[in-house]
Parts: C-alpha cells; sequence; structure tokens
C-alpha cells in the first residue's frame, strides 16, 4: 500500500492507465503483425541511416524499458536490452532485434516494471519528489522525471494506437 504520497498516488494512477492501453496493445496487434516493420517517410531523427523502419515490437520494448531506466536513482548500471540479452547495434540490425521480443515476454516485463514502480514510488514523499536525484543532469527533479517518463510513455503509446488503426486491428479503450 502506498504512504500518504499524494503525488506518487497520482503518479501511479496515471502510469496504470496508460499501461493498461499498452497491455491491449499488445494483446490486439495480431502475432504475424508482433515483429514486422513498417519504413518510415520523413527524414529519421536519430536512426542511423538506412535503418529508419519502426517496429511495433520494439517500440513496446522500449516503452517499457524506459521505465526501468527512470524508476532508477541513477543512469548508471543500466543494461540496455538486458531484458532479451543485449543488443549489438553494429551486428544486429533492428529486424533482427525485432523478432527476438516475444508478446508473452513483454507482458511479464511489463507487470514486473509496473510492480517495480508501484515499490519505489511508495517510498517517496511528497517533499522526496522535489528533490534531485542521479538523473540531474536531464531532469531537474524526481517529479519531473517521473511526469517526463509518464509523457514518453504516451507518446509511443500513440504510436502503437495509430499502427493499430492502420493495421485494420481492434484498437485500445481510453482508460
Amino acid at each position: 500500500m502506498l504512504n500518504e504520497n499524494r503525488i506518487a498516488r497520482h503518479l501511479l494512477a496515471n502510469f496504470e492507465a496508460s499501461w493498461n492501453i499498452l497491455r491491449q496493445s499488445i494483446e490486439n496487434v495480431p502475432d504475424e503483425m508482433w515483429a514486422k516493420g513498417i519504413e518510415k517517410v520523413e527524414i529519421p531523427w536519430s536512426e542511423t541511416e538506412g535503418m529508419n523502419v519502426w517496429y511495433f515490437s520494439e517500440r513496446v520494448y522500449h516503452i517499457i524499458e524506459t521505465v526501468e531506466f527512470y524508476n532508477r536513482d541513477d543512469p548508471s548500471g543500466m543494461q540496455w536490452g538486458g531484458r532479451i540479452g543485449g543488443i549489438d547495434w553494429k551486428k544486429e540490425s533492428p529486424q533482427e532485434t525485432a523478432t527476438r521480443i516475444s508478446k508473452d515476454d513483454m507482458l511479464e516485463y511489463l507487470e514486473k516494471t509496473r510492480e517495480n514502480l508501484k515499490k519505489k514510488l511508495s517510498t517517496l514523499s511528497d517533499d522526496d519528489m522535489f528533490e534531485k536525484d542521479g538523473f540531474e543532469k536531464w531532469q531537474p527533479s524526481r517529479l519531473y522525471k517521473y511526469i517526463y517518463t509518464l509523457r514518453h510513455n504516451m507518446w509511443h503509446i500513440g504510436e502503437l494506437s495509430k499502427t493499430l488503426r492502420e493495421y485494420d486491428c481492434q484498437r485500445t479503450e481510453w482508460k
């Protein structure tokens, strides 16, 4: 049970609602579309030239992994790609990475990350939320960091929802 931390309770309620939509996205995408790439038309903002392909499975993984990252007290020690045995972008194509990400594992990862966030937030008082942590170079307070993470989630969940519509799949429901 969360302590009397009103900020944490409100943040957690919004994360829970966003993850409900994320869970629907994972469950609603057909297996044959899970790791299918979509060529992007616009100029990539960070992808290596020639690798501007979007994958549903990769985006789901990215959403959950980012929450794992920002739920830490500092950025050091994060093993990006650790859930799927690591990623070597110089040796592995984005398509190969996308095919190594399973739906069932992402549902388990989502649940584990949800529990870890709940535990972490339950330890933080309202005052703690306004303090800095090891992410202060990018995020001026814990509260800012968690709000940023929630916005990041919703941005990418929006991409998943749009893709479900384009695939003519069952859509997600707003929670």
